[in-house]
């Protein structure tokens, strides 16, 4: 399903429908998949947004292009869960051509391979301290968004975080010199604009990119017409930002009435069972969960960084 004003790339979502075709067998590995024109013409989107998601997916490795005969699943790609898999072949065979360069020239300076591989486990030792003595901010005006980053962030490498909202650094309750104490500093476009005002134009600061969890802005875009649905989170910059994305979207089929949850487990208890459809923060995502029944929907919603933006993040901090 491709949302045009979701507020996602589309060739974002032309990668995300490709690999859910992928996972479910519809295209199989090894098989060969529709043309970029064929692909345009069934999602009714540009053929050069396509161009961009095979492009993405042939660099990834889940895609090969094979000359005269089309674009093919790369067989590897079966066995694929999640994204977090190291399916991509064709970063791990550049990976490896890296790694053999730099062997060759290690040799060639009189090291053996014993040694080169003794250097390059300190130096990766070294590195990986060094990148955990790094703070990094990073800036949202929605807490529970600032968490997620942090989560996303942390799985990948090992610094410490300061999470800082908008609204501080607007009221002063944090301090610009908090910042600029920090290694990095990582916001989105959104919030640029903001920081850099009271930064300036800091070398320390990285835009990445964000966007609404897809499958959860699809879940409610699937809604009937006229459900009114609960959203429980701990501020109201979530409630906002998601009604907001709705608004952007013009998907109007959902209204909604927002519980701010401070704790206090029985009006959360009430107030669930007054919603069929419950909209929640990933912190409040397992309690929910707890005191909802079987068949209340429950759509857990939040903004990520995403990937290409993370991989740049993490070289830029080992770097």
């Amino acid at each position: 399903m491709i949302l045009q004003r979701l507020g996602v790339p589309i060739y974002i979502q032309v990668k995300n429908y490709i690999m859910e075709k992928v996972k479910s067998g519809e295209f199989p590995a090894g098989g060969k998949i529709p043309t970029e024109r064929e692909l345009a013409q069934t999602l009714g989107i540009s053929r050069n947004t396509v161009s961009t998601a095979y492009r993405e997916l042939l660099i990834e490795g889940f895609l090969e292009a094979r000359q005269g005969r089309g674009t093919f699943v790369r067989q590897v790609s079966v066995d694929v869960e999640d994204s977090t898999a190291d399916y991509a072949g064709s970063r791990r065979e550049r990976a490896l051509k890296i790694i053999d360069e730099a062997m060759a020239k290690v040799v060639g300076l009189g090291f053996t391979v014993d040694q080169f591989i003794a250097i390059a486990g300190i130096r990766a030792k070294e590195k990986d301290e060094e990148v955990k003595q790094l703070r990094v901010a990073v800036i949202d005006h929605t807490r529970e968004y600032i968490q997620h980053y942090i989560t996303q962030i942390g799985q990948l490498t090992k610094v410490g975080f300061e999470a800082v909202a908008t609204k501080e650094l607007v009221s002063g309750a944090v301090p610009v010199e908090l910042l600029h104490a920090c290694d990095l500093v990582v916001t989105n476009a959104e919030n640029q604009a903001l920081v850099t005002g009271l930064m300036g134009n800091s070398s320390k600061i990285m835009i990445v990119s964000t966007t609404p969890n897809l499958e959860a802005v699809i879940k409610m875009a699937r809604l009937p017409a006229g459900t009114t649905a609960g959203i429980v989170a701990s501020t109201r910059e979530f409630a906002e930002t998601l009604g907001d994305l709705m608004a952007r979207t013009m998907l109007e089929n959902v209204s909604f009435t927002t519980l701010l949850y401070r704790g206090e487990r029985e009006m959360l208890q009430n107030f669930i069972a007054h919603h069929q459809v419950l909209v929640v923060a990933e912190a409040q995502e397992s309690l929910v969960r707890q005191l909802a029944m079987d068949n209340q929907a429950i759509i857990t919603f939040y903004y990520e960084i995403d990937q290409g933006s993370l991989n740049q993040l993490v070289a830029r901090l080992i770097a």
